[in-house]
């Protein structure tokens, strides 16, 4: 019963700490962004709408991804604008620096 309950164990260990493709990666570094530039405005897209255009462009440094995105910005009554942003993301996604 030991010998069950220690692979079993180990199983969902292993399992827990797959590790993420690129697509993966690229999706999370959307959304992080995506939630930067909203928190900067309140959370208030009446304002505001932020769209991330192509795939992110990052390098996986030890500390964090460097990261280049290319976003779409929409003030609301003024014309829109498209410029590339370039962001330091920790490799939790939590802490964010320019």
């Amino acid at each position: 019963m030991k010998k069950f309950a220690t692979i079993l164990l180990l199983f969902i260990a292993v399992a827990c700490n797959r590790n993420q493709g690129p697509e993966d990666i690229q999706a999370k570094l959307k959304s992080t962004l995506l939630d930067y530039m909203y928190s900067r405005v309140n959370y208030d897209s009446t304002k505001v709408k932020y769209y991330v255009i192509g795939d992110v462009i990052y390098y996986d440094d030890p500390q964090y991804y460097i990261c280049d995105f290319k976003v779409n910005m929409k003030i609301i009554g003024v014309k829109d604008t498209v410029g590339i942003k370039r962001l330091y993301i920790t490799h939790d996604f939590k802490v964010i620096s320019r």
